[in-house]
This record gives C-alpha cells, structure tokens and sequence, in this order.
C-alpha cells in the first residue's frame, strides 16, 4: 500500500511540473533567458515521460506527457523563428555575424 502511495506522489509530482512548465508564466515564473534550446529541452524531457506511460501503461502519465511534448515543441518552434527572423535582421542591419573580422 505505501508504495502505491509512493508512486501516486512521483505520479502527482511529474503531472505538476509538466503542468506548469506547459502554461508558462500562468503559475510559475518562466526563466527570463529560456530560448529555443530550453524548449527543446522540455519537450525531449516531456517526450521520456511519455514514453514512460506507454511502456508501464500508465494513460494518464502518457497523455499528460503527450500533451507537455506537443506544447513545448510548439514553443520551440515559435522561439526558433523568432530567432531566425532576430539574426536575419541583425545581419541585415550590421553584416555579417558569428565570426570576427579578418583584417589583412
């Protein structure tokens, strides 16, 4: 019986924290920094957990799990075209980028 109640709590845990990380700012603060790299992050996180409910069987773990991938993943990819557009513009407006001047 305790570890049912240990696993309802690791169960209870994961779903809060995918929870939040997916809504963003609603509950918790979202780092200030948190680029497409991080949100690539949390969906490969969210991804596992997934996986995780579809092996062992667990349908309420894989649907939130599901549903932290797909939202996280959309965030990636919003935050990489914002990226893209944020270096094409920079390279429009000062040239080139990345690596420093050669000077000969």
């Amino acid at each position: 019986m305790q570890t049912l109640n240990k696993n309802r709590k690791i169960a209870l845990g994961t779903l809060g924290v995918l929870s939040a990380s997916l809504l963003g700012g609603a509950f918790t603060a979202t780092p200030a920094q948190a680029d497409a790299k991080t949100w690539k992050k949390v969906a490969i996180g969210a991804g596992a957990v997934t996986a995780y409910g579809l092996i062992k069987g667990k349908g309420k773990v894989a649907t939130i799990g599901g549903i932290a991938t797909a939202g996280s993943y959309l965030k990636y990819r919003s935050d990489k075209k914002k990226e893209a557009r944020r270096a094409a513009w920079y390279r429009k407006r000062y040239g080139r980028t990345g690596a420093a001047r050669r000077y000969r």
